[in-house]
């Protein structure tokens, strides 16, 4: 381990012509009295930090990763439920909502149609993530986090239309108790 107490900048010596102060402390006979300063030219404390091209450069990987992550999430949760469904219905797995939770046939069809619509729209806004991160990549940072924000709030306002339009679906399709409705039988 360093002790970094021992560790002394580079210094350089000035020569003090007047030594009016120095007098009071026994320096009567010197003409001239040595003070060591610190000398800022030598030392480069910008040296112990990172380099600013790679600090940017890590905000610039973040940022994309943080606007493909929830399409990413989403195209993964989606297909799992249209094609590996949870097999009844459950509070902890799979798309719950009230009508679609009342029997398992409504249960099956809500994970096919919200796995269907999630696959769908995870990909494409995969895609327009990849699209506005190769567009905002040469941005500066402040300008590329909010064109990022900006991305995933409107990924966000579209993951949730997507919720509600299962729901309606699906309330349109079954009633309360689990039981289709005679208008809307295939």
């Amino acid at each position: 381990m360093i002790d970094i107490a021992c560790i002394e900048p580079p210094i350089s010596i000035r020569t003090v012509r007047e030594a009016g102060p120095y007098k009071q402390r026994g320096y009567e006979n010197n003409k001239e009295a040595i003070t060591v300063e610190t000398t800022t030219n030598e030392f480069d404390l910008g040296a112990l930090l990172p380099g600013v091209g790679s600090v940017v450069g890590l905000v610039q990987v973040l940022l994309v990763i943080a606007m493909l992550a929830g399409p990413l999430l989403q195209m993964g949760f989606g297909l799992l439920y249209w094609f590996k469904p949870p097999q009844e219905a459950n509070h902890s797995l799979g798309y719950r909502c009230w009508w679609g939770m009342a029997s398992l046939d409504a249960w099956r069809f809500t994970q096919q149609l919200a796995g269907k619509i999630f696959t769908i729209m995870g990909g494409v806004l995969t895609l327009a993530a990849i699209v506005m991160a190769i567009v905002i990549i040469d941005f500066e940072p402040m300008p590329m986090a909010m064109w990022a924000a900006v991305c995933m709030i409107c990924e966000l306002v579209l993951i949730g239309l997507a919720c509600v339009a299962i729901n309606v679906v699906v309330i349109l399709k079954f009633d309360r108790y689990g039981y289709r409705r005679r208008d809307y039988d295939d």
